[in-house]
């Protein structure tokens, strides 16, 4: 019988082993910043590759509903962006099969 000389199951790669943020992503800038004397939090989220789905500065009351806030939009533009790809995708297979 051959004994392994290497483990099963060990990665060496990732340091960290946490989830993925959601804002870790170079085509959307995601800015929350609490306002001055503790007014509020603004967020404002800016898409790089499609501008139109940039949103303007939004102000909440406390931090975690302007995080929340920011998660779902970030999430919906993630969204739009794959769609609108699986869309051009689509019409153009109906544009060439035609």
């Amino acid at each position: 019988m051959r004994k392994i000389k290497e483990e099963i199951g060990r990665n060496y790669q990732t340091l960290d082993n946490g989830p993925i943020s959601f804002d870790y992503d170079s085509n959307i800038d995601v800015e929350t910043h609490p306002l001055i004397n503790d007014s509020g939090w603004e967020v404002k989220i800016k898409c790089l590759s499609h501008p139109e789905y940039s949103l303007p500065t939004h102000v909440f009351p406390d931090e975690a509903m302007a995080h929340h806030y920011a998660k779902a939009q970030v999430s919906a533009i993630k969204n739009k962006i794959v769609n609108e790809a699986r869309l051009r995708q689509y019409i153009r297979g109906l544009i060439l099969n035609s």
